[in-house]
């Protein structure tokens, strides 16, 4: 069954961690569209408004970390698009994983957050392809996976890049300790994210169309945990 029904990310401006990767997207579509807008082109004020809407994707909302420790949140906003109980994750005891697969829109904030606490381990780009990241061949798009090992256990997370940027930024380094909801890094424009679990480890609370908030909406409940 689905768990509680998430809080929905209220607006929030970007922060000093998103501006830096903002202004590389925005600066051009801004700078070229107020001469034109003041010049009383409608192009304009179409650049303009594409330059603010690249702003607003960059968005950085604070939110407070989850307190119970026996729950797996969400590693992003999003909807989920697949629970799968066996699949591949040599990275976890067994090399098999429980996975929860969330695509995220262009509306969605693409802040990535830590499912648990923890100490990442390890860290793997991957990848070059860039189909859009709903279809099943994003499995093979420029990705990072990174594991964490703290009190839940092992738990692997996958950023999946888009057709656009095709681009992550983490802020994490290997050797780090994180706590659940802390933020991890920024997928630009159009992800999805895989937080894989050892099987057997928890009691999954999502299913396919729930949606779900970084940080905030359990994902799962782990085993012998309260």
């Amino acid at each position: 069954m689905p768990g509680p029904a998430p809080r929905r990310p209220g607006r929030s401006a970007v922060s000093r961690r998103t501006w830096p990767i903002a202004r590389r997207y925005a600066v051009a579509p801004l700078a070229l569209g107020l001469p034109l807008a003041v010049a009383g082109r409608r192009t304009g004020w179409a650049l303009l408004a594409a330059g603010g809407a690249v702003v607003a994707f960059f968005r950085d909302p604070e939110r407070p970390l989850p307190s119970d420790p026996a729950l797996v949140v969400a590693a992003s906003d999003g909807f989920v698009t697949g629970v799968d109980e066996d699949v591949e994750e040599p990275w976890l005891p067994g090399g098999r994983a429980t996975r929860v697969t969330v695509f995220l829109s262009l509306t969605d904030v693409h802040v990535n957050r830590s499912p648990v606490a923890g100490r990442l381990e390890r860290e793997e780009r991957l990848g070059s392809g860039f189909a859009p990241a709903l279809f099943a061949g994003a499995q093979d798009n420029r990705r990072n996976r990174l594991l964490l090992d703290g009190p839940a256990g092992p738990v692997v997370v996958v950023q999946v890049a888009g057709a656009l940027a095709r681009t992550i930024t983490n802020w994490v380094r290997v050797g780090d300790r994180v706590a659940a909801g802390e933020r991890l890094g920024l997928i630009h424009f159009g992800s999805r994210t895989d937080v894989l679990l050892p099987p057997g480890a928890a009691d999954v609370l999502v299913r396919k169309g729930t949606r779900v908030t970084a940080g905030v909406t359990p994902l799962a409940r782990l085993r012998g945990r309260g």
